[in-house]
């Protein structure tokens, strides 16, 4: 009932500030690659106007207005007298603040059914991105079906006369139902895309590819890592685009831009070792793709994985796969987390890899102070796990080369995570 009280609140709010200030809504959802999207094209679109978008984490129905107002989840999340002082400061900038950004960009997550459909109707976005349906949140979206309808309620919310932006290469995404009053554009290496991508190349260094804006190429590179990333590139481009900025701009700006913690990021740890830290969340998808970009890397290959959440009854069969996959692109892998332990390992060593080089931990801490002691120069490691209970970032700091600078490069070091600890 509180949390109730609260979200309504907090809704009301948010409806005031927004009617009085209209500013343009950019509204992103995806089983994956949210934030990296938003990251993306917050520094796009900073390059002429002015933004705001939302930080990492607020993406739910109290996350959301949060963002709007400048305001963060209170330390002591159950406190009352913490959460109405921010509501009180909330309404007051309803009524009262003098400015709000001329475009808004809100990740949208969905735990449950109805979640995109109560934040579409709150915000009611003028441009909109759906990249991508994934096997997620399944324990209470059931399945796959489920997820893409949820989805979907982002293009019903837009704005007549607005835009949705549509994953080209996923089907579940080209099927959803668009509205006469809003426009299509897509994106991706079908041929027909609106944004189409080809020639992708991808390593250490980077991505590079070329792009086709209709009959025009392009040729774009940035200091991003692994081939599923270039959904969020492809996204953000294509808004950047429809807002006027130039590729000259583009370009300039990509040059900048550099991973989101926790996405890939290439960081340096002990012994002369790499690490890719992917650890701020996954999904089977999103894991078998960060396992091939490692498969492609020279030296000892090491994947560092943990259970992923959510998955109902794809629970086993998205292990196994991942398991399958890890076999032949890791040369040692590490589990942590029982369902990792369970079903992900098993699969691995039925695929192959010898049984000596698979290792299993409860936890992260356990698994990183593992790995201090056993890197070498020239290994990499790939982290990658989900969030909730799993937490891999706390096994990157113990083998990570500068653990001083763990604040500035790991996910979750906020004191609220701290103290979930």
């Amino acid at each position: 009932m509180f949390k109730k009280i609260v979200t309504y609140k907090l809704k009301l709010a948010a409806k005031i500030l927004l009617w009085r200030k209209k500013p343009e809504i950019i509204a992103i959802t995806g089983s994956a690659g949210k934030t990296t999207t938003k990251e993306i094209l917050r520094e796009l679109l900073s390059s002429e106007f002015d933004v705001l978008a939302s930080t990492e984490g607020y993406n739910t129905e109290i996350g959301v207005p949060l963002v709007l107002f400048g305001e963060q989840v209170p330390e002591k999340i159950n406190s009352l007298f913490a959460w109405s002082k921010i509501l009180i400061r909330c309404f007051f900038k309803a009524f009262f603040i003098g400015h709000l950004p001329e475009k808004v960009i809100i990740e949208i997550g969905a735990d449950h059914p109805g979640d995109i459909g109560y934040l579409g109707r709150l915000l009611k976005p003028g441009k909109g991105v759906i990249l991508t349906v994934l096997p997620v949140h399944l324990a209470s979206f059931k399945n796959i079906e489920t997820v893409a309808k949820e989805k979907a309620e982002l293009a019903q919310n837009i704005k007549a006369d607005g835009k949705i932006y549509l994953n080209a290469d996923d089907s579940r995404v080209m099927e959803m139902p668009i509205p006469r009053r809003v426009s299509r554009v897509t994106f991706g290496k079908a041929k027909n895309a609106d944004f189409r991508i080809s020639n992708i190349r991808t390593d250490l260094s980077g991505l590079s590819f070329d792009l086709y804006e209709g009959k025009q190429k392009h040729t774009l590179a940035v200091r991003l890592y692994g081939e599923q990333l270039i959904y969020s590139l492809l996204a953000a481009i294509a808004i950047a685009r429809s807002d006027h900025l130039s590729y000259e701009k583009i370009k300039s700006v990509l040059k900048n831009i550099s991973p989101t913690k926790g996405r890939m990021n290439v960081i340096e740890g002990v012994n002369g070792s790499l690490i890719i830290d992917d650890s701020y969340n996954a999904n089977p998808e999103s894991m078998i793709k960060a396992l091939g970009f490692l498969g492609s890397q020279k030296g000892r290959r090491i994947a560092l994985l943990g259970n992923m959440n959510e998955l109902g009854n794809y629970e086993r069969e998205g292990h196994e796969r991942v398991g399958e996959v890890a076999a032949k692109k890791a040369d040692i892998l590490l589990t942590v987390g029982e369902v990792a332990s369970k079903y992900l390992s098993a699969a691995a060593a039925a695929s192959g890899l010898t049984k000596k080089n698979i290792y299993n931990f409860k936890d992260a801490t356990s698994a990183g102070d593992y790995l201090k002691k056993e890197l070498q120069r020239g290994d990499v490691v790939l982290v990658k796990g989900s969030q909730n209970n799993v937490r891999l970032e706390q096994a990157i700091e113990k083998f990570m080369a500068h653990p001083e600078e763990k604040d500035n490069i790991l996910v979750r070091q906020s004191a609220f995570w701290k103290n979930q600890s």
